[in-house]
């Protein structure tokens, strides 16, 4: 069996550990976060994650490595090692690659690697367009929206046990649970969405994410029915997704996928997410759009309230339709990394 591992230069990312799983590999993250993401020290982490990467590839002796991107730079030791190894490397391209400003400037070094990968992965057909239009063959640009997630642990988290636990989706003193996933990022509509709950308090708000990452002071501005649980472990998160009636994964940037949102679906539970077109078509069942304005929010929410046991069981039907679909690609992405097929 030929060795495969998922290289991201990232403190965590959930798409990279499912897609290396599914594929029989192994998933490391290599990350010198003590140096921050500031101008004045990225380039130096850039630099020590290279040799970081080098010093992987080199112990592990992989036949096929897939890469994230962003950033760029992290393809580059991949690339020798494999021109010296003669092993095979693909590209799993995230929508910031595409569409930051920073990325976006490096689109000919993004290119120039791409030409020169087994495959280049996207996540939705304009990406796989811009791709073809920067020369990449269209034989190596392979569209996956979503992944079937499996979550290996399931447990409630502390904070729900504490009030003595849930079920089915409801909070232990009868409020309706919806949960944001949060990473505290720019295009998150926290505001809008902290201005919903506050419209709302009969239903209980749970917005995950990094505390550490959030704004200054968004403590103290949050309403009472707001809980921000701070990191979560992944069988807590999981958790805390499959005891609330419905998910949020809400986003300002267009072209952006929702692994949030992909994490609900595979739970059974409904999702909430952004109006944009790659996000309606992706999760057609089972789901409410949103304009992201707190008014918009509130809406999605009451009607979820109201039609709950219709969006459960759209989602799951959406599941299992989306297992059957990835069977599929599944089997044409081994075909290329030139992979047994398992039938």
């Amino acid at each position: 069996m030929p060795k495969i591992i998922f290289i991201s230069w990232a403190e965590n990312c959930s798409r990279s550990d499912h897609l290396a799983r599914l594929l029989g590999g192994k998933s490391y993250m290599v990350y010198a976060g003590w140096l921050g993401s500031r101008p004045a020290t990225v380039w130096l982490k850039y630099i020590i994650q290279t040799f970081q990467t080098l010093w992987l590839l080199l112990r592990e002796r992989p036949d096929v490595v897939l890469v994230m991107v962003p950033p760029i730079f992290a393809v580059l030791p991949v690339y020798f090692y494999c021109k010296l190894t003669g092993s095979r490397f693909a590209t799993d391209n995230h929508t910031a690659g595409f569409t930051m400003k920073r990325w976006q400037r490096l689109k000919v070094l993004h290119g120039w690697l791409e030409k020169r990968a087994a495959c280049n992965i996207v996540t939705n057909e304009p990406l796989q367009q811009l791709q073809q239009s920067w020369g990449v063959p269209a034989q190596r640009v392979f569209r996956i929206g979503d992944l079937p997630v499996q979550f290996a642990k399931i447990e409630t988290p502390p904070f729900l046990k504490q009030n003595g636990g849930a079920s089915n989706g409801k909070t232990p003193n009868g409020f309706f649970a919806v949960t944001a996933v949060c990473s505290f990022n720019p295009d998150e509509p926290l505001a809008e969405i902290l201005q919903a709950a506050h419209e709302l308090p009969e239903v209980n708000f749970y917005c995950t994410g990094k505390l550490k990452d959030a704004p200054a002071g968004i403590l103290a501005r949050k309403p009472k029915n707001v809980t921000f649980t701070d990191f979560l472990s992944v069988p807590h998160y999981a958790g805390l997704l499959k005891a609330s009636h419905g998910v949020m994964v809400l986003t300002t940037r267009d072209f952006t996928m929702q692994r949030g949102a992909y994490e609900a679906m595979a739970l059974g539970t409904p999702i909430i997410t952004s109006d944009w077109p790659l996000l309606r078509q992706t999760f057609a069942q089972g789901s409410l759009f949103v304009d992201n304005s707190p008014q918009s929010i509130v809406q999605a929410v009451q009607q979820l309230r109201t039609d709950w046991p219709q969006f459960k069981a759209s989602i799951q039907t959406q599941r299992a339709q989306r297992h059957a679909a990835w069977a599929e690609k599944e089997k044409n992405l081994r075909r290329i990394l030139a992979l047994p097929v398992q039938e």
